[in-house]
């Protein structure tokens, strides 16, 4: 390589057009952010401009047949993602629709003098709603009965896991202590602080959860694989049922359901595996089980109602829902409710969602399934009978959400078991019929969102590109090691170098002794990642006798270099307002440093110390060959004349101050490992004797780590507070963000992040021209929407009230209540 160039010389045309795509993702970001949503021609575009792609449309022949095969599942699943968008989304109603949902409240309230409700009166009910939901979860999850109630469901799940994968049972299988104590309560009143439901937190715990699941998989996933398939066969061991069956069981009976024609062999064998996965449950979960874990809970409402803000948090919700539901019951007499405004309000919404899950159920109707409910309303809001059982239910649950106690009195169990019979009556016997009747027209929807071709080409695609990832050609999940080299070493090395040139928010800088502004600053990633990049250890171990004493040494050593910089037309501006000279300037420089450019060797050792890990016991940096090239400025003359002495002073300076920052760098972060490490070990010792803490080693590291995160960033927010700054940094993307508003640079990249911005903003409603991305032509050769029409079924039980074309439907007691209208043929997909 010539030593005076850097690796990838910047290219002015590609690096313009790299960092107007990029911007204009952020002009993406802004849009949606604004609520704007893309049009079907632009997501079509889109997709036709990724799919025509070197990536997809030609990948490289490096690639396994795994690879290759993973390319063409990735290509199949965009291309029938398109076609669904544009079949099932024609005339933009997905986009209406959200956009409706979204500025539903710009839209003025129907409210009248004589309406007692308001939308800021529904806004104020409706935060106190959820506070009152928030302090009830806080009350549950800090009961120690719930808690232990938890831990025990998850004892019994591990213990039905291990009977699942036999071979790696031993890994999973709870001991004999922890199932010994799944049926037995937890102490009494026994609460525990509120758990940290924080950001961090949540990451924490992925982080180890995903940590755990490193060390066991390349341990476990063969066996389990094995065993999986094993129990999915027909002829395998009958002893126990796992999940593969419980899940093949589930399927089975959804296709029978769907298809007449299923061979009575498949079907024997679904009630086989049906039948033995209820056995395997009753035996995990037998009669007294369930009765014990029913008292648990009822002894949990018990605790959670002696609590004053328990009485407080019910007593708000239970009064919201008295006034809601008095007040509707009133203006529905009068037609003037709050449930029947927002209807009214939201009825293009909803018309518009109707339609969307009608085209995506195979352009069936749902006008049957909305009569059918419409006369179960109609029949039941007529039933005195049915009305009294309401009552009683509302009456039962305030009675047990308010009494404190009355949940374990033997009379709440009378009054629940009349209840329960009243409504089996009602539901199983008088309205059979009506029941039967809903519930089996949902099923035919839910069958024709399966017999949907587009539907069913898409999940279909999916299905293979998730089977091509982990299993072979024969079903059985495998580690495809030429599919892992392929994505480390052919695929996310392509993507790195499509991103290549990264453009820097615009940095500024302001304190009483000068203000500067810095844009136009754009990372190239082949120039900015070391070309040599080295790591070495040493150690020397010596083990003594009598008077020699013992010794331990490990020194590690890392190093790079090669890490370069070909900055052009960096803009930027300077203003010194105190010392000599005073000066100010704006300009345009070309910054470069190549060949060896910037380098770092940092050696150091591991010692034994009460308080720290590592010592950087040498740093030093390097660096060469660096050029800074005035185009434009108004002290062009005085920098050409003082640039030697400037470059030989300055870089020295550059590199001590640099070297001086590394290393305490590296002592503050020896500093902080330190206190991770001494928090995590003093954590885990604490809780070696406490059975409730399962945890391994390396989530207490993670916890640790966090914590320390934390404490760092209160001790940044402190330091802050006590500390008055002078000095004023910031980032600015676009013009608005900008401390120094009045500058503008010459070419400057938050100008055109600002543009773009503004253009985020433009187009009617939901559209903005921001979204036009990609050069591809646009797709003709989809599939034409079908009319939505109303379709004919065979009943899904044999009930009085099923269906029959010749009688109709039928209503309460089975009351005919018209025919159905003519039968329209079904419209097949055609292009």
């Amino acid at each position: 390589m010539d030593r005076s160039a850097v690796n990838v010389p910047t290219d002015p045309q590609l690096k313009e057009n790299d960092i107007n795509r990029k911007l204009q993702l952020y002009g993406i970001y802004s849009a949606f952010r604004n609520g704007k949503i893309p049009s079907n021609k632009q997501i079509d575009v889109a997709l036709n401009s990724l799919l025509a792609s070197e990536a997809l449309s030609s990948p490289t022949d490096k690639l396994s047949p795994e690879g290759q095969a993973l390319i063409k599942g990735v290509r199949e699943v965009i291309e029938n993602a398109k076609r669904v968008i544009l079949v099932k989304n024609q005339d933009g109603l997905m986009q209406e629709f959200v956009w409706d949902l979204e500025h539903s409240g710009d839209r003025s309230a129907q409210e009248t003098s004589e309406s007692p409700f308001n939308r800021e009166a529904l806004k104020e009910d409706r935060s106190q709603a959820v506070e009152g939901l928030r302090t009830l979860g806080t009350l549950l999850i800090t009961n120690g009965q719930f808690r232990k109630l938890l831990r025990d469901a998850m004892i019994l799940m591990r213990d039905m896991a291990s009977d699942v994968a036999q071979r790696a049972a031993g890994q999973i299988r709870p001991s004999q202590e922890e199932m010994a104590g799944i049926d037995e309560p937890a102490e009494r009143n026994v609460w525990h602080d509120k758990p940290d439901f924080s950001k961090d937190k949540l990451a924490s715990q992925f982080i180890s959860q995903a940590g755990e699941m490193k060390v066991q998989a390349k341990r476990t996933a063969q066996e389990a694989a094995e065993t999986a398939d094993q129990a999915a066969r027909p002829d395998g061991p009958q002893s126990g049922v796992d999940v593969a069956s419980g899940a093949t069981a589930g399927t089975q009976v959804a296709r029978e359901r769907v298809s007449e024609n299923v061979p009575e062999e498949a079907k024997s064998q679904s009630r086989e595996f049906t039948e033995k996965t209820r056995n395997f449950l009753r035996e995990k979960m037998p009669q007294e089980r369930r009765d014990q874990t029913i008292w648990r809970l009822k002894r949990t409402v018990v605790e959670i109602q002696g609590h004053s803000e328990y009485q407080q948090a019910i007593e708000t919700l239970l009064s919201l829902v008295e006034i809601y539901s008095g007040h509707g019951k009133d203006a529905s007499q009068q037609g003037a409710t709050i449930i029947k405004g927002l209807l009214e309000e939201h009825k293009d919404s909803i018309g518009r969602l109707r339609t969307i899950l009608e085209r995506f159920a195979n352009s069936t109707s749902m006008g049957d399934l909305l009569d059918y409910i419409r006369d179960f309303y109609h029949a039941a809001d007529e039933d005195p009978r049915l009305k009294d059982w309401f009552r009683s239910v509302n009456t039962f649950i305030r009675k047990c959400l308010r009494e404190q106690g009355y949940v374990l009195e033997d009379s709440a169990n009378d009054q629940w078991n009349s209840l329960y019979d009243e409504g089996q009556f009602l539901l199983r016997d008088r309205y059979r019929d009506n029941t039967n009747l809903v519930v089996d027209e949902i099923k035919f929807l839910a069958e024709q969102f399966d017999q949907d071709p587009l539907n069913k080409a898409f999940s279909n695609s999916l299905q293979k590109l998730f089977h091509d990832l982990g299993y072979d050609a024969n079903g059985k999940m495998v580690f495809k090691k030429h599919l892992r080299k392929d994505v480390t070493d052919i695929i996310l090395p392509i993507i790195f170098e499509k991103i290549r040139y990264v453009p820097l928010p615009r940095i500024e800088v302001s304190d009483p002794m000068a203000d500067v502004v810095v844009e136009n600053l754009v990372i190239e990633s082949d120039n900015l990642l070391p070309n040599a990049i080295e790591f070495s250890t040493d150690n020397y171990w010596r083990w003594g006798r009598k008077k020699i004493t013992n010794k331990h040494t490990n020194k590690l050593m890392i190093s790079a270099t090669g890490i370069q910089t070909d900055w052009k037309d960096v803009s930027y501006y300077i203003k010194k307002k105190s010392g000599f000279p005073s000066i100010t300037d704006t300009g345009v420089m070309d910054i470069l440093m190549h060949g060896e450019g910037f380098s770092f060797q940092i050696s150091g050792s591991i010692i034994e110390s009460p308080d720290r890990l590592f010592k950087p016991d040498k740093v030093k940096v390097d660096v060469k060959n660096l050029d800074i090239k005035l185009k434009k400025s108004k002290h062009k003359f005085l920098f050409t004349i003082f640039k030697p002495l400037l470059f030989s002073v300055v870089r020295t300076a550059v590199e001590k101050v640099l070297e001086k920052k590394i290393s305490e760098s590296f002592t503050k972060a020896d500093q902080f490992a330190y206190n991770v490490h001494k928090e995590a070990r003093r954590s885990w010792e604490a809780s070696r004797d406490d059975q409730d803490q399962t945890h391994n080693l390396y989530s207490y590291y993670v916890d640790a780590l966090r914590k320390q995160i934390m404490e760092l960033r209160e001790k940044a927010a402190e330091t802050e507070a006590v500390k008055k700054r002078d000095t004023k940094v910031k980032l600015a993307v676009t013009a608005a963000d900008s401390l120094f508003k009045d500058i503008k640079l010459p070419g400057g990249i938050s100008s055109k992040a600002t543009e773009y911005e503004e253009l985020a903003t433009k187009g009617d409603r939901w559209e903005s021209p921001v979204f036009s991305i990609g050069e591809a032509s646009q797709s003709t050769d989809y599939p034409r929407l079908a009319p939505i029409t109303r379709k004919t079924r065979k009943s899904l039980g044999d009930t009085n009230g099923q269906f029959n074309q010749l009688e109709g439907k039928r209503a309460i007691g089975g009351t005919r209540v018209g025919g159905r209208p003519p039968v329209v043929p079904e419209v097949n997909l055609g292009v």
